[in-house]
């Protein structure tokens, strides 16, 4: 089992959760960009990146819900960066969500709720992140 990143949809705060749980549990995270190194302006494919080092053992965290749907039959789970394990029974639904932000944003939030919005993100992340290591993992609660 190991925990595959895609780094340009993941927050810094959701990455930085994954390398410490993937620490403290002694599972291995990696994490996968669009932007090669090399040069800023090539992009590389993110599809093909996971799905050479995707088994059916993986936890992937991606806020791609294109990127999702494909790699749904290959991971043992896709989650979003919001906390939300992506299934075959709801892709279809945030797909459609997504497309209906995109035509009529959202307000924006005051400050305050902004923030609390994201620190109830990063806990619901945390939380299924950890039920999703947790039957693997016994070490981690000792």
């Amino acid at each position: 089992m190991k925990i595959i990143v895609d780094n340009d949809t993941t927050p810094r705060d959701q990455r930085k959760l994954c390398d410490t749980l993937s620490k403290e549990c002694h599972i291995p995270a990696e994490g996968v960009s669009g932007l090669s190194s090399d040069d800023e302006h090539y992009k590389e494919d993110r599809r093909a990146q996971i799905a050479e080092i995707l088994t059916l053992e993986d936890i992937v965290v991606t806020g791609d819900f294109e990127l999702a749907q494909d790699l749904l039959p290959e991971a043992l789970a896709v989650v979003s960066p919001e906390g939300i394990v992506i299934t075959p029974a709801n892709i279809n639904t945030l797909l459609y969500e997504r497309y209906l932000r995109e035509k009529n944003p959202p307000k924006a939030l005051s400050r305050e709720a902004a923030a609390r919005r994201h620190h109830d993100e990063i806990d619901r992340f945390t939380t299924i992140l950890l039920d999703l290591i947790a039957p693997l993992d016994t070490t981690y609660y000792e």
